[in-house]
């Protein structure tokens, strides 16, 4: 960066070397110059019929939490009718099964060929994970023959 724009603090410390992509993309934001959450992820699951989604975060390791930005969730029937059916989607602190439910929502299917539920996009959230705990975002259980679930969660981890 020009010194013509350095970045100090109010010690006259320059801070622009802390915005270089090695602190940028660590899991922690110390001494960073952000323009973004530090330690950003997505995770995916969209299984075959039949399947139960569940998209987990590892743990981060010692005093690192994860925040859910955005949770996303879809719901289908294939081409032959299911049985109609209502599934739960949870958001866990914690591994698939497991852990203290942070968020919740039903989801309904009805007994017809290429029904679809009303997906759940959300975004804007800051869902706080307990330390060194995996985040989970699952379906309760697979909806039955003939159904489709996915789910996908974005966020960030800090320290």
């Amino acid at each position: 960066m020009p010194e013509s724009v350095r970045i100090v603090d109010e010690t006259g410390a320059n801070l622009s070397k802390f915005g270089n992509a090695s602190v940028m993309s660590a899991q922690s934001g110390n001494n960073a110059l952000l323009v973004s959450t530090p330690g950003n992820w997505t995770v995916v699951h969209a299984p075959a019929a039949n399947t139960q989604a569940s998209a987990s975060k590892a743990a981060g390791g010692v005093g690192v939490r994860h925040v859910c930005e955005t949770i996303c969730a879809t719901f289908a029937a294939g081409a032959t009718a299911p049985t109609a059916v209502q599934v739960t989607v949870n958001l866990r602190d914690g591994a698939s099964g497991a852990g203290t439910v942070l968020w919740s929502a039903v989801m309904a299917l009805p007994a017809t060929a290429g029904a679809t539920a009303t997906p759940i996009i959300i975004s804007d959230l800051n869902i706080v994970g307990s330390p060194n705990t995996a985040m989970t975002l699952e379906f309760s259980a697979a909806g039955g023959l003939n159904t489709f679930e996915a789910v996908s969660m974005a966020g960030y981890s800090i320290s």
